[in-house]
């Protein structure tokens, strides 16, 4: 199910996070310019990824001010108050000491926190991360002021329906699948209002870490797909130039996002990088890894995990089955199909959601495991005769 969401103080803003597993180390993941813990969880490739790093170590997770569950800002945020936020997490958390996995524009704050923290900072692990992001002659890969401003117009006039042509290039993979676009978009939109975006993006703008590149002593991870267009391998060679205890690892592909493609490789180098032992591509599959723990419970796989937004077939894995062995055995024990299952627990789940708590109705759709919010609201009225907000009026009344 998907983890509880808390908060801390991090000065006047309030810091949301959350952690998953409890590994004898620690990770953080600092991600790029907007994010949504929430939604993380909603999209089945993000959430199976995070679950495998929470396999081997207790992972933290948390929205920067000014983003997803996190207080909103008008104003720019300093990197002092960036690593402020991390620290903030980590005392919440009572996490003395941790791994920082990064993405793209979470990248800088990572190394700069490594500098000024070591004594809280067993490594960095970087994807697709940069040192500044301002075109110069001896950093030409950053976009030109030029280039920026086009990306700064997309936003103020495609960020509310979600048509950015720029998205499409974070994943060519996955470009023409319309269902991960349209969450992508949607993601995106819960992480950063039109405003707080552009203001996140020009922000970015003013980052410029290579002067520290050269004082960073822990042990750094760089992880990079050789044809990213988004952000450049050669970043990746620039910064492992200059960082002294630094490993680069170059691998295929042009996806931006780290959990999309093939993503063995790139949670083998993270174990790997963590405890000193590579799992084999054999031995990664979720289905292994999962039932180890389960058993192959199918009663205990689907009560811990329905709430996911997941296909049949990934139940299946995680129970260490066939499809048709695990439809088969379902039917056994449940006298349903699975599809059937899934959405019965979800609604009831969601009634529950209605009664005991104010939560949005978009947000209650989304934390039961709902595409989207239309879906969510016409199951629910078949299910139980009347839409969401007319059966929490009608409960309160009674």
């Amino acid at each position: 199910m998907k983890p509880k969401t808390n908060y801390t103080k991090s000065g006047e803003f309030n810091i949301a996070y959350q952690v998953v597993g409890d590994g004898p180390v620690d990770i953080i993941y600092i991600p790029g310019w907007v994010s949504n813990i929430d939604m993380m969880w909603a999209e089945p490739r993000l959430a199976a990824f995070l679950a495998r790093l929470a396999l081997f170590s207790r992972l933290i997770l948390f929205d920067k001010r000014g983003t997803g569950l996190s207080d909103r800002t008008d104003d720019y945020s300093t990197m002092e108050e960036r690593m402020d936020d991390i620290n903030a997490v980590m005392d919440a958390t009572h996490s003395g000491k941790a791994f920082l996995f990064s993405h793209s524009e979470g990248g800088s704050v990572s190394l700069l926190f490594s500098l000024n923290y070591p004594e809280r900072t067993l490594g960095v692990m970087g994807f697709g991360i940069f040192a500044k992001r301002r075109y110069s002659e001896n950093y030409p890969w950053a976009p030109t002021d030029e280039e920026r401003e086009v990306s700064n117009k997309l936003i103020e006039d495609n960020w509310a329906h979600g048509d950015l042509d720029e998205l499409r290039t974070l994943v060519p993979s996955l470009a023409h699948d319309n269902g991960f676009m349209d969450w992508l978009a949607s993601y995106l939109r819960s992480g950063a209002s039109p405003k707080a975006a552009l203001i996140l993006h020009k922000q970015c703008t003013q980052i410029d870490v290579t002067d520290i590149l050269g004082s960073i002593e822990v042990p750094t991870l760089l992880l990079f797909r050789k044809d990213d267009i988004e952000i450049r391998v050669q970043e990746g060679r620039y910064i492992a130039e200059r960082i002294p205890n630094s490993k680069l690892v170059e691998f295929e592909g042009s996806d931006h996002l780290f959990w999309t493609g093939d993503t063995y490789p790139i949670l083998a180098e993270m174990e790997e990088f963590v405890t000193g032992m590579r799992p084999h591509r054999s031995e990664f599959k979720i289905s292994n890894s999962r039932t180890k723990k389960t058993g192959g419970n199918i009663e205990k796989v689907m009560s811990e995990n329905f709430l996911f937004n997941l296909k049949v077939e990934e139940f299946a894995k995680l129970c260490g089955r066939s499809l048709s062995a695990f439809k088969r055995d379902f039917k056994h024990i449940y006298g349903t199909t699975p599809s059937r299952w899934i959405k019965f627990k979800r609604l009831e789940y969601a009634k529950k959601l209605l009664i005991g708590t104010d939560l949005h109705i978009n947000q209650i759709s989304y934390d039961c495991g709902f595409i989207n919010s239309s879906h969510f609201i016409k199951s629910f009225k078949e299910q139980y005769d009347l839409p969401p907000h007319q059966y929490r009026t009608q409960i309160t009344k009674d």
